[in-house]
């Protein structure tokens, strides 16, 4: 993995807090696991997948409107 796919990777799935550290460094083994034709689907994938990891730590869902 070099630089660039690692700042994709970090604004597609901002890690500031222990949870989304997680996410991030998951994100990072799956890509590095996968063959070198499948690397540039996999961050289009993610790209289109919202990560609102901050909505689902704060608080119940009968907090948000």
């Amino acid at each position: 993995m070099n630089k660039k796919v690692a700042k994709q990777l970090r604004k597609i799935c901002n890690p500031v807090d222990p949870v989304s550290r997680r996410v991030y460094q998951r994100l990072k083994k799956q890509y590095n696991k996968l063959p070198r034709h499948a690397k540039r689907d996999f961050i289009d994938i993610l790209r289109e997948t919202t990560f609102d990891l901050e909505q689902e730590q704060s608080g119940s869902i009968l907090d948000q409107e």
